[in-house]
């Protein structure tokens, strides 16, 4: 179904306009339309893709004037990643791109969420007071207002932002699956952070308000380059021991059931391999 999607989209202007103007319009298929305008400006180029974004914004923006910034800041930040991976060729200046985009992403929601924001952070706060209430020594205790404010904002960014990187990467595995099979595999599987950027983004983890102000806000945000960097470094070495698709499998379901613990081996996995390269180092499978 999808690569039909991917072969529709392809087709023509009025095709690609007809896709992203109706998935843009429904709810929560916002994702759609973003990841049909990243294949175009891979496929097609910017110039190409800039007639097939401002369609793509027109029932966006409606949904920001009703109070939900989601749909349009998706499809333009898939945009500038897909613009970035396009003129680089490279999936490590994507990831590095995401920082920075990262944080305009932040302030855009902080801004278009509104009074929407302000609710989910005063129900958070109710249920932190609540919990500290009947749990003294909870972790939760002492949490000021703002703290939990720059969580929940830092959740909803680090949210959209992935969000972009899958509608990015579902967009180069529907070019790869059109011109190119196995393309996208390739590139990911191969997915490795500079040294630098990895040892960079470690440092302002462990740094925290020390040169980060608003530290807690930019956690999630921080963390995602490397949680993709080790979620690929997974992928390489299942690929390369031809060790089959179960073990993909138990690596998401490790990562739902026992989130914080994965997420940190992964961490520490994608640092090790900015700095050794560990697939260079494991033999391939039989």
């Amino acid at each position: 179904m999808m690569r039909t999607l991917a072969e529709v989209i392809m087709k023509g202007r009025n095709q690609a306009i007809m896709v992203v103007v109706i998935a843009a319009m429904l709810p929560l298929l916002y994702w759609v339309s973003a990841a049909a305008v990243s294949l175009i400006t891979l496929r097609r180029g910017v110039s190409d893709a800039l007639k097939i974004l401002i369609w793509a914004l027109l029932p966006a923006i409606a949904w920001v004037l009703s109070g939900d910034p989601s749909a349009a800041v998706v499809i333009v930040s898939s945009f500038v990643l897909a613009t970035v991976l396009r003129t680089t060729s490279s999936w490590q200046q994507v990831l590095i791109a995401v920082v920075p985009m990262g944080i305009v992403v932040s302030f855009l929601l902080e801004l278009g969420l509104g009074s929407l924001l302000d609710q989910i952070v005063e129900v958070a706060r109710q249920l932190v007071t609540q919990r500290s209430a009947a749990n003294p020594a909870s972790a939760l205790n002492g949490f000021s207002d703002e703290n939990i404010r720059n969580l929940i904002l830092g959740a909803i960014t680090a949210f959209h932002v992935a969000v972009v990187l899958g509608c990015l990467m579902l967009a180069r595995s529907w070019q790869a699956g059109l011109y190119n099979p196995g393309g996208f595999q390739q590139e990911f599987h191969s997915l490795r952070l500079p040294l630098v950027f990895a040892v960079s983004l470690v440092i302002l983890l462990l740094a925290g308000n020390a040169l980060l102000p608003n530290s807690s806000r930019w956690y999630a945000l921080l963390l995602l380059p490397l949680l993709v960097a080790g979620i690929a470094l997974v992928h390489g070495v299942v690929a390369k021991r031809s060790l089959g698709k179960t073990w993909l499998v138990a690596l998401y379901l490790s990562i739902v059931f026992m989130g914080p613990y994965v997420v940190t081996l992964l961490v520490i996995l994608a640092l090790i391999d900015a700095l050794l390269d560990l697939r260079s180092r494991i033999p391939a499978g039989n």
